[in-house]
C-alpha cells in the first residue's frame, strides 16, 4: 500500500538542469549576496570524497578550486568574485570517490544581488487534501515557479503561479497527480530577487510479510529471513526507481501488542526493529536504514491492555527522503542510524 506525506530537502533547486546522483552531494548557492559577499557554491557530500574539483565560469572569467578528503555530511563552500554586473555561472564539479567511482557534473546557476529574499523551512507545513505548502519568505513575492518530477525524472507538470505574499508566511500551491509526485522544485520571486527550494511528497510504505519472532527474542529466526530476502529486492527497485532524484532512506518502526510491561515492549520493538535494520545492511543495502521501537503505542488495530493480538506485533518499512512528519500517522521521534 501506497501511502503519502510531506518532507523538505535542504538544498537548492538544481533539478532538471542536473543529472546528479541524489545520494551522493548535495548543492547549494548563495542565491542573494549580501552587501560585501562573494557569491558561493556550497557542497555537502552524503559519502567521503577522496578529492572535488570545481571550475567556475562566470561573466568571461574563471576560477579553480581544490579539495580533499571530504568526510560524508561535510559542507564546503566554494566562492568567486563579486560582480554585480554578473549574475550567471557555470560550476564544473569533478568528484572522485574512494572506490575510484569518478563523478562529473556542470550545474548552470542564477543569483541576483537586487535583494535580500530567502525562504525559511523551518516552520514549513503541507495541506495535502488542499495540494499546498506554507514557507516563511523574507520580503514580499510576486509569483511562484513551481515543477513537479515523478519517478526517473520525467516532468510532470510545469507552471508559474501569480502570489501575492509575504514577508511572512506564504501559502503555495502545487502541481500534479499527488499519487505520481515524487519531488517539486520551487522558486518564489520578488520584484528583484528570488529563492528556491525543493519539496518532496513522497512516501512509501514497502508491503511485507512481517517477522515472527519468539517470544521476547530479537533474534531473526533462519526459517523467517525468505521474508526479509523479499523485503530487500522491494527496496532495490525502489532505489532503481527514485534514487536519482531523491536521498532514498528506510525507516523500520517496531511494534508489538499490548501484552505486557509497556516500557519493555519498547524495548523488545527497539531491539527488533535493529535486528531487521541490520540483516538489511548485512545483506546487501547500502542507503541509510534507521530504526525507532514505539512498542503499544503505534497500534494497528485497537485493543484494551493485555490483548495478544498478532496484527499488532508487527513493523513497519518507511521509505522516504525526510523522516516522517508529525500528522503522518508516524510521530515524530529521534531516529537512530544503523
Amino acid at each position: 500500500m501506497r501511502r503519502w506525506l510531506y518532507a523538505l530537502i535542504f538544498t537548492v533547486g538544481l533539478f532538471g538542469s542536473v543529472d546528479a546522483h541524489a545520494g551522493d552531494m548535495d548543492f547549494g548557492y548563495t542565491q542573494a549576496p549580501a552587501a560585501g559577499e562573494d557569491p558561493a557554491f556550497l557542497i555537502t557530500p552524503q559519502r567521503a570524497i577522496q578529492e572535488i574539483y570545481l571550475e567556475i565560469d562566470a561573466g568571461n572569467r574563471q576560477w579553480t578550486h581544490t579539495k580533499t578528503n571530504l568526510a560524508a555530511g561535510q559542507q564546503v563552500r566554494f566562492s568567486w568574485d563579486r560582480d554585480t554586473s554578473v549574475t550567471d555561472a557555470t560550476i564544473f564539479i569533478r568528484a572522485i570517490y574512494p572506490d575510484g567511482f569518478v563523478e562529473e557534473l556542470q550545474v548552470p546557476i542564477s543569483y541576483s544581488y537586487g535583494g535580500q529574499l530567502s525562504v525559511d523551512l523551518s516552520n514549513a507545513q503541507a495541506d495535502l487534501e488542499a495540494h499546498t505548502v506554507s514557507v516563511s519568505v523574507t520580503t514580499e513575492i510576486e509569483r511562484a515557479d513551481v515543477t513537479a518530477y515523478g519517478a526517473r525524472r520525467a516532468v510532470l507538470d510545469q507552471r508559474s503561479i501569480d502570489l501575492v505574499g509575504g514577508p511572512g508566511t506564504v501559502t503555495i500551491p502545487w502541481v500534479g497527480d499527488p499519487e505520481e509526485v515524487v519531488l517539486l522544485d520551487v522558486t518564489v520571486h520578488s520584484s528583484n530577487a528570488w529563492a528556491s527550494f525543493t519539496y518532496s511528497p513522497w512516501f512509501l510504505n514497502i508491503p511485507h510479510d512481517d517477522i515472527q519472532f519468539a517470544s521476547n527474542s530479537s533474534d531473526i529466526p533462519s526459517d523467517q529471513e525468505w521474508k526479509m530476502t523479499n523485503t530487500l529486492q522491494e527496496l532495490q527497485e525502489v532505489i532503481e526507481k527514485y534514487g536519482d532524484l531523491v536521498p532514498v532512506k528506510v525507516f523500520i518502526a517496531g511494534c508489538t501488542d499490548t501484552v505486557g510491561d509497556a516500557a519493555h515492549n519498547r524495548d523488545l520493538s527497539r531491539r527488533r526493529a535493529r535486528s531487521i535494520a541490520s540483516w538489511l545492511k548485512s545483506n546487501g543495502y547500502d542507503n541509510p536504514v534507521y530504526y525507532h521501537g514505539f512498542g503499544e503505542s503505534l497500534l494497528a488495530v485497537r485493543t484494551g491492555d493485555g490483548v495478544d493480538e498478532s496484527r499488532n506485533r508487527r513493523a513497519l518499512y518507511i521509505v522516504a527522503a525526510n523522516p516522517p512528519p508529525a500528522g503522518s500517522g508516524i510521530p515524530q521521534v529521534s531516529w537512530t542510524e544503523l
